[in-house]
């Protein structure tokens, strides 16, 4: 197991650090660029490009690191084909571990990549805003909101309970690919279009069910919410929703196992 885990870990570190290293320096770059000594270049006549500039590099930085997570969540599905529904599959099939192992090692690869990603997203926000009078003030507003309603809240507590809840969330939508591309195995013809069709009816399905969770476990805002409690009840809610991404991502490991050992497996 462990060498799987270690094999689709490497395979799919090949296709993506470079992405990180990227971001990294576009987010120094970023930060330089919204620092004081940038916009002391500018005279107080053009003193509006500067603003301008930070603008456009801080939204190129966002767009950009959703470019990261597609790209990476599209080089985790293609080496779920490569790995498991190509001809190399029949090899992977043939190793003397089951079906569920071999699927979970892709589950626990996404849910590390999962991880880094959000790390990634975490260092570049520290990278560009720490020190600033923005994030001073962000995180003054929530530890003032706490202290109004006697509520123990910091930025930390803040960005880890919405941290796990984005990590099982990305995992759960990679999980849900995987499953996708087990039901279009199992068709001859047309299995691209049936992929998409599968994608788009289980991710249809999953949303209702995740929304009838949601509301079954109070995470719907309730009316007239105090704007003090807003804080409290985005933890709260982040808990429990990834409390359901964690569900969904086991129920689409055990779809996705036993599709690969009653349908395709050649063992």
């Amino acid at each position: 197991m462990l060498n799987l885990l270690y094999y689709d870990m490497k395979a799919t570190v090949k296709r993506s650090w470079c992405y990180i290293i990227i971001i990294a320096l576009l987010a120094v770059l970023v930060r330089f660029l919204c620092s004081t000594a940038f916009l002391s270049f500018f005279t107080d006549i053009n003193f509006i490009y500067g603003y301008v500039i930070r603008v456009v590099a801080g939204g190129f930085l966002a767009a950009f690191g959703v470019l990261i997570t597609l790209i990476v969540i599209v080089y985790q599905a293609q080496w779920f084909d490569e790995n498991i529904l190509s001809s190399e599959g029949q090899l992977t099939n043939m190793l003397p571990v089951s079906s569920w192992q071999i699927i979970l090692s892709k589950v626990l690869t996404s849910l590390i990549w999962s991880v880094i990603l959000v790390l990634m997203a975490i260092g570049v926000v520290c990278i560009v805003m720490v020190g600033t009078e923005y994030f001073e003030a962000f995180a003054k507003s929530v530890v003032e909101i706490g202290a109004d309603n006697n509520v123990d809240i910091s930025v930390a507590g803040l960005m880890t309970s919405v941290g796990f809840y984005v990590v099982t969330g990305i995992t759960s939508f990679v999980s849900l690919c995987f499953v996708s591309q087990m039901i279009g195995q199992i068709f001859g013809v047309l299995r691209n279009v049936i992929i998409l069709i599968s994608f788009i009816g289980i991710l249809a399905l999953s949303l209702f069910m995740e929304y009838k969770a949601a509301m079954l476990l109070g995470v719907i805002v309730p009316a007239g919410i105090d704007a003090g409690d807003i804080v409290s009840f985005c933890i709260q809610a982040s808990a429990k929703l990834t409390v359901i991404n964690i569900f969904s991502t086991v129920v689409y490991w055990l779809i996705s196992s036993f599709i690969l050992k009653k349908f395709l497996s050649v063992v």
